[in-house]
Parts: C-alpha cells; sequence; structure tokens
C-alpha cells in the first residue's frame, strides 16, 4: 500500500515538473489564437483512426497469446483496452497486470504464463525505432542533440529489453540460478514461489520461438498501428493550420509514442504536453505554440476515447472498476 501510494505521489509530482515546464514555455495568447481557425469536424472523422491503431495492437497481443489462449478479436480488444485505462489511472504501468488478471479471472491463465505474452507485446512497440532510422533521408532534416538524445536512449531500452529476451529464452538455467542467488535473502517459501513465478514467465518468453510467419505478422500490425496514428495526428495539426509533411509528423509521433513505454503521470498529463514540445517544436522546427495547442486538443480527445472504450470494454467483460484497483494496493 505505501509503496504504490509512494509510485503515485512521484507520478504526479513528475507531472507537475512537466506540465510546469510546458507552460513557461508557450505564449498563451498564441496559443488560444491557433483555437479561432481549428477544424473540428475533420479531427474527429479521422479519430477514428487513433482507435483502429489500437484494435490492431489487440490484434498483435492476440496473435502472441495464441498458444495459451485463443481469444476472439473483440475480447481481445476489450481486455487490451481496459489495461490501457487502467495504465492512464495509475502511473506504475498496471494496465499490463490488469490485462493478466482478467485472464486469470475469465479464462484461469495463470497470471505467470500471459505476463510474458504482455511483455512481448510491448517489447514489439520498440520496433519502429527501425522505420525511424529508414525516416531520416525522407524528412530532409538533421539530427540537433535532442533528437539524437531521445533516440540513442530509446535504442538502448530496445537493445537491453532485447537481449533479456534472448538470454532468458536460451539460458533458462542460468538466469533461474542467478535469480536464487539475488533470494537468498528472503524465506524459503517466499523464494519458492518467486522462483517458481520467474521460471514460468521466463519459460512463456519463448512463445514466439519457431513462428516465424507469425512474427511477420506482428510487425505488419505494429507498422500498421503507427501509419493509423501516424494518420490522426497529421490531421489535428492540419486542422490547427500547420504546414508539416506527413512523413515528419509520422518520424516525431513514431518517437513520441516509444517515450510511453517509459513511467508517465496519471493520464499522461504533463507529460505528454512536454514532450510533445520536445519533439515536434524543438527537434522538428514545428511552432511551439500550434504544437501546444495540438497536444492540449489531441489528449483530451483521445482521452475522452479511451475511457469511453475503456468503460464498454468493462461492461463487455462483467468487470467492475472497483475489483480491479485492490489488485494494486
Amino acid at each position: 500500500m505505501k509503496k504504490n501510494n509512494l509510485n503515485l505521489l512521484l507520478g504526479l509530482l513528475l507531472g507537475f515538473i512537466f506540465l510546469f515546464i510546458w507552460i513557461q514555455m508557450i505564449n498563451w495568447q498564441e496559443f488560444l489564437g491557433f483555437f479561432q481557425q481549428f477544424d473540428l469536424s475533420a479531427v474527429l472523422l479521422f479519430s477514428l483512426f487513433y482507435g483502429l491503431a489500437y484494435f490492431l495492437r489487440s490484434l498483435r497481443w492476440r496473435l502472441i497469446l495464441q498458444p495459451i489462449v485463443k481469444l476472439p478479436a473483440h475480447r481481445s480488444f476489450f481486455i487490451f483496452m481496459t489495461g490501457l485505462m487502467i495504465n492512464y489511472l495509475i502511473p506504475i504501468r498496471a494496465g499490463e497486470l490488469t490485462k493478466s488478471f482478467i485472464l486469470k479471472v475469465r479464462r484461469d491463465i495463470p497470471v505467470s504464463k500471459s505476463l510474458p505474452t504482455v511483455f512481448i507485446d510491448k517489447l514489439s512497440d520498440l520496433f519502429p525505432i527501425l522505420m525511424i532510422m529508414l525516416l531520416i533521408p525522407l524528412i530532409s532534416i538533421r539530427l540537433n542533440h535532442t533528437l539524437y538524445i531521445i533516440i540513442i536512449l530509446l535504442f538502448a531500452i530496445f537493445l537491453l529489453l532485447f537481449i533479456f529476451l534472448l538470454f532468458a529464452v536460451h539460458h533458462q538455467d542460468t538466469a533461474l540460478k542467478f535469480l536464487n542467488s539475488i533470494l537468498r535473502i528472503f524465506s524459503r517459501k517466499l523464494r519458492t514461489k518467486i522462483s517458481h513465478f520467474f521460471q514460468n514467465f521466463v519459460q512463456g518468453l519463448s512463445v514466439m520461438q519457431g513462428r516465424f510467419h507469425d512474427i511477420l505478422v506482428v510487425g505488419i500490425l505494429t507498422l500498421g498501428a503507427v501509419l493509423c496514428e501516424a494518420i490522426y495526428i497529421y490531421a489535428v495539426f492540419q486542422a490547427f493550420g500547420a504546414e508539416v509533411s506527413y512523413y515528419k509528423i509520422l518520424f516525431g509521433y513514431t518517437l513520441m509514442n516509444l517515450t510511453y513505454i517509459l513511467p508517465t503521470p496519471p493520464a499522461q498529463v504533463g507529460s505528454n504536453q512536454f514532450m510533445w514540445v520536445l519533439i515536434f517544436s524543438f527537434a522538428l522546427g514545428v511552432d511551439k505554440n500550434l504544437t501546444a495547442a495540438a497536444v492540449t486538443f489531441s489528449h483530451l480527445l483521445t482521452s475522452i476515447w479511451i475511457f469511453l472504450i475503456g468503460a464498454i470494454s468493462l461492461f463487455n467483460l462483467k468487470i467492475k472498476f472497483s475489483d480491479l484497483l485492490p489488485k494494486f494496493k
């Protein structure tokens, strides 16, 4: 309980710091001026691509899950969106655990078996870092220090997670011995439980072994989701009068999307505003006040979509929101 309260306080503090810095960056008169020429109807139409992006990601997770449990497409989407809503509310990536918890309640799948598929699914979101490298010549920009730092940081995270995945799959015994040496400080009973969970988790990481066709489909679904989100973000910038190419938006939002693997404040308030201005304005040269207007509206609209679809998902799954919260206390 105390640990999660601390996580919540840290998340709120982080969001406040990001929001404070963002507020200092903006000229509020120019910011409000962009809303006077805003085209709402086009953005509402193109926001459907945002929902489509998450549907494609839910299909990706469904595919990864197939050796463990076969889910109907709509069911995987409802579980996926419930997890996304929880992630929005609790700044400790609790939504990832929520997916596994729902599978345990509804399909009696042990958390240690399904959680690796969630890990692999999140790892798939890092694959577009390779696409970023390919886009650099197309958008005709010079990488400044801001972009270098962001890309290098995200690429390092991708490599670390990928190396861990390969090592755990191919050297399970070594990984377990290393864990047991660390767990000696705990009681035998607790050590046995943690070791058993980790063993199942490591075995679960091998769920994609030999599935070359499925790995290709996972890549295609990831690319499709990124392209759909970029279409929506492009429409938002166009609605505010920005003269910016789709390739630049695709590059910037792909980079922005990769930052979501990092811890975020509740509802991403503060971090979203700061990162958009950092990437689209300081790195890619879009007017910072226009970017601030775009992120403010986009964040509000996407939050409405996430909570609306999340509520519908909970209703269809026949799970009360209050039943999920005790798992994170």
